[in-house]
């Protein structure tokens, strides 16, 4: 049986050299595939690091394991299907990689909570980037690019893109369109907010002040901003009657924001959040 052997390094050089060792010849006498390779590419420019991932083999054993097959056809080989499970493995990933890259950016410091809080959305972190007032051509053109290879590199076939300079020129909004939305929308928003995410920090790198990049699909932002306030609403009834405060799962910024917004005028009821990302939620409690 051929012996393979898998190493990864942080340049092709290396994990020949690793795989070398390991089968005992040198690196000239290997074949291989490159398995992975991170940073290169749109996603490289968010990843930290170089990461090379190479399965290697003598050739001379693969020549032998050739002349003993002798005229046998190899099977043929089936057509890749991507299915549904395909394409929620690939959006995991997607949602990994933007959680691993807020993790590596975000400061190591508790958050404090913050009383009927005004909590707006979270921008990639730079100190004193201004917010940008007019969106640049380069700009939007970097962010169509950066979705459409996005969703094709997770599996999504058939997309169309909707891209328009919103907010009085100073946000770039996308709206998606094709098959399978649920799965580019993932639980509560969860995959979209991840692509929206990366395409953001794409989009800003490099500049000196912050573009907001929106991403949306069959009106889900709308829709899912309505279902927080009949939430918030519910929740206000509850903690009332109840005299005692509810804490809610943990949300994203900008939904614990219309939280906020949605009970800021009740004098019988206060928020606030606790908690620190990604894991920070709002407490809905009665005033004293």
């Amino acid at each position: 049986m051929l012996r393979k052997v898998e190493k990864s390094a942080k340049s092709l050089n290396e994990a020949l050299a690793d795989a070398a060792e390991e089968l005992g010849v040198k690196a000239e006498e290997l074949d291989y595939e490159v398995i992975r390779e991170t940073g290169k590419g749109l996603l490289g420019r968010l990843l930290t690091g170089k990461e090379v991932v190479v399965s290697a083999w003598i050739k001379a054993e693969a020549d032998k394991e050739k002349s003993k097959a002798g005229k046998e056809k190899p099977a043929a080989k089936k057509p890749e299907i991507k299915s549904e499970k395909t394409l929620e493995k690939k959006t995991e990933k997607v949602r990994e990689s933007a959680k691993n890259t807020k993790n590596a950016k975000s400061a190591k410091t508790e958050s404090k909570p913050a009383e009927n809080s005004g909590e707006v959305a979270p921008a990639p972190k730079s100190s004193g980037r201004k917010i940008a007032t007019m969106v640049p051509a380069d700009a939007v053109a970097q962010a169509r690019d950066f979705v459409a290879e996005l969703l094709r590199l997770m599996g999504f076939e058939n997309i169309k893109l909707n891209v328009r300079i919103g907010n009085n020129g100073s946000t770039i909004d996308i709206d998606v369109s094709g098959d399978k939305m649920g799965l580019l929308i993932g639980k509560r928003g969860e995959t979209i907010n991840s692509v929206q995410y990366l395409t953001g920090l794409y989009v800003n790198h490099g500049r000196s002040e912050y573009i907001k990049v929106n991403i949306d699909t069959e009106n889900y932002r709308r829709k899912r901003e309505e279902t927080l306030v009949r939430l918030a609403h519910s929740l206000e009834r509850r903690a009332i009657r109840e005299n005692q405060s509810i804490t809610l799962e943990p949300m994203n910024a900008n939904e614990r924001r219309i939280i906020h917004s949605a009970l800021q005028n009740n004098p019988n009821i206060t928020t606030y959040s606790v908690g620190n990302e990604p894991n920070r939620k709002v407490v809905v409690a009665p005033k004293k």
